[in-house]
């Protein structure tokens, strides 16, 4: 069963890609909080240990053109085992829309509205998230272009304007904590927030790609996601040194030393304009995707009715994220949420993928493989 028929281009998957990695940029205090003024390196690294995985998904996606995940582990696990995976699943991208939509209101709150009570935030934003995913996949992705254009131009100007608070002299002292600090580091970066990219093989059947462009497009957004996010961490590093992990949000911070007067003072105000837009974003895609896993678990043939109802659970459970405190959260996050993660991004779309080469799958007629390297466009 397809939830939705609607399909998306090469450009727009690519673009969503970005965003949603951009999107994460308020997550490096997970990063240097472990690895400090190494942080860059590790993220470095992290790019090119992902890579593997990457390949996991794009082969899965290649596979399997014309089924989401769920569906991929019904027929590749059987309807019972494939059940249960897809509730796990359900889960994660429910949990994971939830812990962004969170994220969301925190940095709209300390940053912009301190005043307006976070709940208040939440439901704000979940009304209008739910509205678009309502209207499908191009709605949700159509502009994708346009925040990728606007957060490029924010973090090109911010260099600009910090290039005289730079300081080589930041970056050391060099390679001299313990290894699995550098270890523990790359694991958090593969996982939050290049693992979560694992919600794209539920769109498979949405994307209007042959097998070679889904490489193409996926790579090439992976990459161009990376590479923002490394350079957000360099340009933090370089002006606030080895007290980058005293702070929450160390961008912020960054932005907050950007004077220009007394007239363009505050200049922070464009980091958080970018950052929201980039986390709207990707809790409207995250929305969209827990909400088509729910349909496709329960056989459901609209999900269109569950799009607010499913908001108002993610709301729910996005208020109880920082509890009982965010110092523990900040504890948390880097220590638990990645080896947690790590099942879901790593471990079951490797052993489903190397089950399906095993099996031969997808067959045609249930004796005969089918090569789906190619996908047609319509």
């Amino acid at each position: 069963m397809r939830i939705e028929k609607a399909r998306i281009s090469g450009p727009q998957f690519l673009f969503t890609i970005v965003c949603f990695l951009q999107a994460s940029s308020y997550l490096t205090l997970f990063v240097v909080d472990v690895t400090k003024q190494d942080s860059w390196i590790v993220i470095l690294f992290g790019i090119v240990c992902f890579l593997p995985v990457l390949w996991v998904y794009r082969t899965l996606m290649v596979r399997f053109p014309d089924k989401n995940l769920l569906q991929i582990f019904e027929e590749v696990y059987g309807r019972v085992a494939g059940k249960i995976l897809g509730l796990l699943y359900v889960w994660y991208f429910v949990a994971l829309t939830s812990l962004n939509l969170s994220e969301l209101g925190a940095i709209t709150k300390s940053a912009i509205m301190d005043l307006t009570p976070l709940v208040v935030l939440l439901v704000m934003c979940v009304i209008v998230s739910s509205w678009a995913v309502r209207f499908g996949i191009r709605v949700v992705t159509r502009y994708s272009f346009l925040f990728f254009s606007l957060s490029i131009l924010i973090l090109t100007a911010s260099v600009l304007l910090l290039k005289d608070q730079m300081n080589l002299q930041n970056f050391l002292p060099m390679l001299d904590q313990p290894v699995m600090k550098y270890v523990q580091g790359i694991h958090i970066i593969t996982t939050i927030p290049f693992g979560e990219l694992v919600v794209f093989l539920m769109i498979t059947p949405n994307v209007q790609l042959s097998g070679k462009e889904v490489s193409k497009y996926l790579y090439l957004g992976f990459l161009m996601g990376g590479i923002f996010f490394l350079i957000t961490m360099i340009r933090d590093i370089a002006v606030l040194g080895i007290t980058i992990n005293l702070f929450s949000f160390p961008s912020l911070m960054a932005f907050r030393l950007i004077n220009l007067g007394y007239a363009l003072s505050r200049m922070e105000i464009l980091f958080v304009i970018a950052l929201v837009l980039l986390l709207f974003f990707k809790v409207t895609f995250l929305q969209y995707v827990s909400v088509a896993a729910v349909a496709q678990l329960t056989e459901t043939r609209s999900f269109r009715h569950l799009a607010l109802a499913a908001g108002a659970l993610m709301a729910a459970y996005g208020l109880t994220m920082h509890q009982p405190s965010d110092v523990q959260y900040a504890v948390t996050g880097p220590e638990s949420t990645p080896i947690v993660w790590t099942f879901f991004e790593i471990f079951i779309p490797l052993l489903t993928d190397l089950l399906a080469k095993w099996r031969k799958l997808p067959k045609a007629d249930g004796n005969k493989p089918v090569a789906k390297e190619k996908r047609g466009r319509t």
